[in-house]
């Protein structure tokens, strides 16, 4: 299973953001009195640093840019003070911001010098906040793939946590989820499951924060769910449901009921996880959260675009209102995977126009997140380099009486800043040829698009123009029938009464007699026989009574005219298909007999039709000599009649035979 680490790293933050949501309310009022407080003259050094310490955190929800400057004011106090564990703080609460924003290198950055800060401080405080950082950094390692180190650092910070913070339940359950969120990503949901039950067993022991417990038993529903263990997922989900009704948390219903839409689409229970996700939308928008309205308006619109329930259009309607809600919030990634979505959604619907469109702004937007991504790696590489400067500027400074020492540094400075000038050269050779790449692979991307889309058109045409065909031969032969029936079967008719009419009338011969008599008898045959033809090549009961009855006539007429046993079973018929459908289905089983009495050579037939909604299953088995399925394609027209008749109902043909087995045909279609 090949694994996203951006996918993986997004997961993390999603569970983290879930189980931490519930603290959000009331911040603004916190930070307003923060702010208050700030502006009080004659404050002392240690308190003004706590103070913007805590808005540095707090802010970070809600203006990234202020944060970041409280938090660097605080570090500039604490380092005039000389408070190594406040220098420490804020340095990680800035790699913080910048993890958020999907920065990583600055992200790193910022957490190696918070633990520099940490380490000169032996407080157990100052271990603790260690730690914390720590996980945040196997936060960026998973965040670039680097899976397994990931790992090996949560569990290294859940062990330092349990020794020198065992109450911290909330930090160490979510880094059990943490973990379990990785494995669940790497496809070893067995591995996961653990870890997520570790995760809420820890945080159900602080009694003070049942809705965190409530999230972190959702996370396991995931799990659970995933494992198809979906007795265990519905009694965690009804427990939750019983906190949430007891919390009345408007946040924890909106995320109840996105797990019960994704417990029941797991299911099958389409309808009912469409009404959960309706309702994860409505409290979504009770409590501001964009997030669960876009997660479950896109889940609506897939479950929409997928079978057996497809409605395209709906589909269409629930995505393109996440796709407006995306557009709000600016998540890009999100929206690229809409935007994909809704080209293919749009081709379905036969907008080539509108899919287009939809596939150009993906791809735009794919390409716009490449250069993105090389930009930020490349002004973080500048930014290092620079820091370095400044860094070794200073030291040259401190150290103006050594001058041996100071040329050496200065060479040493010079062959440094070469090394990494020419990496960064390098670098941006490699980033413009993986631009040129991507942008290959894109217009390649959009070609098969353009080529597929020519496809679905010639395909199109050619069900188009089979359908013609289909029903031409319908036509003609019902005018033929017709024809048989009043014309011919007329003549032979009035032929039959003259006969009879002169036998009575005239005197004969006992020789002669017998000879007119046997020419009547002739006449019986053939105007029987003309009947028949008559009958199979347009059944009048067909369109008189459906294709139930006309199926029962029509195997109960070759059971007593040949040796053959048809025995016929129909299961969903009460209503009748399309018209065109019914004569196309009794076309097929009229071919598919007409092989077995040719060349089957079988005793019995079971013929089985079966409609479930607006699909229908049709199977003939018989016990015949059967053949090779190998040779499928290479026998008559019978089974290409049978074949292109499916295609024509958007259906399949199964074809299983051997030498001696018998033959089983099973095809699946559209009834509209």
């Amino acid at each position: 299973m090949k694994v996203s680490a951006s996918n993986c790293k997004w997961l993390i933050k999603v569970g983290i953001l879930l189980l931490t949501a519930i603290q959000v309310s009331g911040q603004t009022k916190a930070i307003d009195s923060l702010q208050q407080m700030l502006t009080s003259a004659g404050m002392a050094d240690t308190a003004r640093i706590n103070i913007l310490l805590s808005l540095g955190d707090k802010m970070a929800y809600y203006n990234s840019s202020l944060s970041t400057l409280y938090l660097k004011k605080a570090f500039k106090l604490a380092a005039k003070r000389q408070i190594s564990y406040k220098m420490g703080t804020a340095m990680a609460y800035l790699g913080s911001n910048y993890y958020y924003k999907d920065n990583n290198d600055s992200a790193q950055y910022y957490f190696d010098r918070s633990i520099f800060y940490f380490d000169k401080d032996t407080s157990i405080a100052s271990r603790v906040s260690k730690a914390t950082v720590q996980s945040e950094i196997a936060d960026v390692e998973v965040g670039r793939g680097n899976f397994e180190a990931g790992i090996k650092v949560y569990l290294r910070v859940i062990d330092t946590l349990i020794h020198y913070d065992p109450g911290n339940h909330n930090t160490i359950g979510n880094l059990y989820l943490a973990i379990s969120s990785v494995y669940r990503q790497l496809g070893q949901n067995d591995k996961a499951l653990p870890y997520s039950k570790a995760g809420v067993t820890e945080l159900s022991k602080d009694v003070q924060k049942p809705a965190a417990a409530a999230f972190g038993k959702l996370f396991l529903v995931s799990n659970l769910t995933t494992l198809k263990r979906f007795q265990e997922a519905e009694d965690i989900l009804k427990e939750v449901q019983r906190t949430a009704d007891r919390l009345k948390s408007d946040k924890l219903f909106s995320a109840l009921y996105g797990n019960f839409g994704g417990y029941y689409d797991k299911i099958g229970e389409r309808d009912k996880a469409i009404s959960a996700y309706k309702e994860a939308i409505r409290y979504a928008i009770v409590t501001s959260d964009k997030f669960n309205q876009i997660s479950a308006l896109t889940q609506i619109g897939l479950i929409y675009a997928d079978t057996p329930k497809t409605d395209y259009s709906k589909s269409a309607l629930y995505l393109k209102k996440a796709l407006g809600l995306i557009q709000v919030t600016g998540d890009k990634h999100k929206a690229s995977s809409l935007l994909r979505h809704l080209a293919f959604v749009e081709t379905k619907l036969r907008h080539p126009n509108i899919a287009v469109q939809y596939y150009r702004d993906y791809l735009a937007l794919a390409d716009s997140l490449n250069e993105a991504d090389v930009k930020i790696k490349i002004n973080e590489i500048e930014s290092r380099y620079q820091s370095r400067q400044k860094s070794d500027s200073l030291l040259v400074l401190r150290k103006d009486a050594q001058f041996n020492q100071l040329e050496l540094h200065k060479k040493e400075s010079f062959n440094i800043g070469l090394i990494i000038g020419c990496g960064l050269l390098l670098l941006l050779v490699a980033a413009t040829y993986m631009n040129i790449k991507r942008k290959s692979q894109l217009l390649k991307q959009a070609g098969q698009l353009h080529a597929q889309q020519i496809l679905e058109l010639e395909k199109q045409q050619q069900l188009v123009a089979m359908g013609s065909i289909i029903q031409g031969q319908e036509t003609e032969r019902s005018r033929l029938a017709k024809d048989l029936h009043d014309g011919v079967g007329g003549l032979l008719s009035g032929v039959k009464l003259s006969l009879s009419t002169m036998k009575g009338n005239v005197v004969l011969t006992a020789e002669n007699a017998r000879a007119v008599g046997n020419v009547i008898d002739q006449l019986d045959q053939s105007i029987a026989e003309l009947r028949r033809v008559s009958h199979n090549m347009m059944p009048e009961a067909l369109i008189k009574f459906g294709l139930k009855e006309t199926l029962e006539n029509y195997c109960e007429n070759i059971n007593i005219s040949s040796p053959l046993n048809i025995r016929l079973q129909c299961f969903g018929m009460e209503n009748r298909m399309e018209q065109n459908t019914e004569i196309v289905v009794y076309r097929i089983v009229q071919e598919l007999l007409s092989n077995i009495i040719k060349h089957a050579h079988a005793l019995h037939v079971l013929i089985q039709l079966l409609r479930k909604g607006d699909r229908f299953s049709l199977t003939v088995e018989d016990d015949g000599q059967g053949f090779e399925s190998a040779a499928v394609d290479k026998k008559g027209a019978g089974l290409s009649n049978v074949q292109a008749r499916a295609q024509y109902l958007n259906g399949t043909v199964d074809i299983h035979s051997a030498p001696g087995q018998g033959t089983s045909v099973t095809i699946e279609g559209s009834c509209t």
